[in-house]
């Protein structure tokens, strides 16, 4: 029996779990949120090559709900996301990949290729937000 997005998405965020998500082409955990959170995704962090961090600010901080969208070689969008971070792991074939999010209306882009040997771990900062400013 194949469970629907909302209702893992709903049992996950009850349980303070990651949130997991796969098809037939994609595999990824959003979460981090927390120490607990922040455990549990580094606990399985070596199951997936492609790690993601959202942060913004001096200090740092974590992100979520950041929009990602991940772009595999032919510009196809194999991973969409309207609520990342502050950690997001994929599991995807090895490839040339193009990484955008936003945060405040600000975009960003990062091209990363796995070459299904070693992971790879992106920092998706943003300097400072219209909050920090004020």
């Amino acid at each position: 029996m194949k469970l629907q997005k909302s209702f893992v998405m709903a049992v996950a965020l009850a349980l303070a779990l990651p949130l997991a998500y796969a098809d037939d082409s994609t595999n990824y955990v959003n979460g981090g949120i927390g120490d607990e959170g922040m455990a549990r995704m580094h606990s399985i962090a070596n199951e997936y090559p492609l790690h993601i961090i959202f942060s913004e600010g001096k200090d740092g901080a974590f992100l979520a709900d950041i929009p990602v969208t991940i772009l595999d070689r032919h510009h196809k969008a194999v991973v969409e996301l309207p609520d990342a971070g502050p950690l997001l792991y994929v599991r995807l074939p090895k490839g040339k990949y193009t990484v955008n999010a936003e945060h405040h209306g600000v975009k960003q882009s990062r091209n990363v290729t796995l070459d299904g040997k070693h992971a790879k771990s992106l920092i998706m900062h943003w300097a400072s937000t219209s909050q920090e400013q004020e």
